[in-house]
């Protein structure tokens, strides 16, 4: 019996599947033409790009889409043009080495799920200091909604001699960050944060010798200032102000409050933190050195491995304290404070031993405090609130003789992490000096 031709081996067939090939790939590229010109054709094809804006002193203020055409002050920046649903963004020239703005920068985007990036250039060129000083009738920086704004290196953008160096209002649901900025010599405050029902991040901001350095507002809403990453603290001991100041409420159950993570408090402060609501600090991994008044005072606080110093006493020769914890209106203070894997060494523990309670009347109950694994040392006042004895951290910088008007400059050089010999390793901050903490900057 005859076998019939393999139809692979028959060249004609071969042509006629090739051919059909050809015809199936010329209709889809027909299809695919036609369906893009009327994609070309119908409205919003192409869509929006992203549109980057710049800002320079260099620019000849018209549309600011180029360096040569950048808006030339931050009074000039037309907010109302930067879309943040289209990605649009604004990039700050910094010059060579510095450039210096007169006039405050009033961020006015609509707030937006992805927040409208401002940022220092990093172009060579373009990517020195961005210098903010409109005098002290005007605030440097305002922000009313979501944004990220970023000196893209440390101290990238310098406010400095402003009202409130920046001011931060944002009560929309929307991320806001601020980062890589430092601020100095304001007559109002370094930074400004209204109430705001959502967390609003702040880190590696390096606040200094302004009339109070942080101020915060709250009114029982539980969001507010994140800080992260940040060394607040004054250059003299004669620049009297306070590091963080809480305003609000002194009645009404405890509320969040201001958010440390990773923080530096001091030298040169009054106070640290002085709590003058019923809201709750807390602070994670923060290091507070030499404070005034105080390192902290608040009716309540979280610490979480924190590490305070003080010396014996205070320039003036007064005590001063470590921790002072005074007790708020009843029945709320029953909430307490957490002091956990806290190292404490000088100062004074003002903590009360008991605290009035209403029912019966004229009843007394210990006071609301949860403490766990604390080391302290050399410290006066309530000391067994803390911990049950003292006991030396054995610090790498050796601080037990240092005078009581030890210098400031001095004071910012001590290294307070924990020697191998340790009896407190595993507590404390994580954060044990400030030549540490500028290292993790990015």
């Amino acid at each position: 019996m005859k076998r019939s031709p393999d139809p692979k081996a028959s060249p004609g067939c071969v042509l006629a599947v090739l051919r059909k090939v050809l015809l199936v790939a010329t209709a889809i590229t027909m299809s695919l033409s036609a369906t893009s010109q009327a994609f070309a054709t119908s409205p919003g094809y192409p869509y929006p790009q992203p549109r980057k804006f710049y800002v320079s002193k260099k620019g000849n203020n018209t549309d600011g889409l180029t360096w040569a055409t950048a808006w030339n002050e931050m009074d000039q920046i037309k907010w109302t043009g930067i879309d943040p649903q289209n990605y649009d963004s604004l990039t700050i020239d910094g010059g060579v080495g510095r450039m210096i703005y007169r006039k405050p920068m009033q961020v006015q985007v609509r707030p937006y799920a992805i927040p409208v990036r401002i940022a220092v250039s990093a172009e060579p060129g373009h990517n020195g200091q961005v210098v903010i000083a409109p005098g002290g009738q005007s605030n440097g920086i305002e922000i009313t909604g979501g944004v990220q704004l970023n000196g893209s290196k440390r101290s990238g953008i310098f406010v400095y001699g402003a009202k409130k160096g920046i001011t931060v209002n944002s009560n929309a649901p929307y991320p806001t960050s601020v980062k890589n900025i430092e601020v100095s010599h304001c007559s109002d405050a370094g930074l400004f944060v209204s109430p705001s029902y959502y967390p609003l991040g702040m880190s590696q901001l390096i606040l200094h010798d302004n009339a109070t350095n942080v101020v915060t507002q709250q009114t029982g809403a539980p969001g507010g200032a994140q800080l992260s990453k940040c060394w607040i603290y004054n250059s003299s001991e004669r620049n009297n102000f306070d590091g963080i100041r809480i305003d609000g409420s002194t009645s009404g159950p405890p509320t969040p409050s201001v958010v440390l993570n990773s923080c530096v408090l001091g030298p040169g402060l009054r106070d640290g933190i002085n709590n003058l609501s019923i809201a709750r600090p807390s602070l994670t991994n923060c290091l507070l050195i030499n404070s005034r008044r105080n390192n902290i005072s608040s009716y309540s606080v979280n610490l979480q491995n924190v590490t305070s110093f003080m010396t014996r006493f205070n320039p003036s020769h007064s005590a001063h304290s470590c921790i002072k914890l005074q007790a708020t209106p009843q029945p709320y203070n029953m909430i307490g404070s957490s002091v956990k894997k806290t190292i404490a060494y000088g100062g004074m523990v003002d903590i009360p031993i008991s605290i009035s309670y209403p029912y019966p009347p004229g009843s007394t109950r210990p006071f609301p405090i949860t403490v766990e694994q604390n080391t302290q040392y050399s410290t006066t006042g309530n000391t067994t609130a803390l911990a049950p004895a003292m006991v030396d951290p054995k610090f790498v910088s050796h601080v037990r003789l240092l005078p009581n008007h030890t210098p400031v400059q001095y004071l910012m050089g001590l290294d307070f992490a924990l020697r191998p010999d340790s009896p407190a390793l595993g507590t404390g901050s994580e954060v044990t000096s400030i030549k540490q903490l500028l290292r993790t900057f990015d």
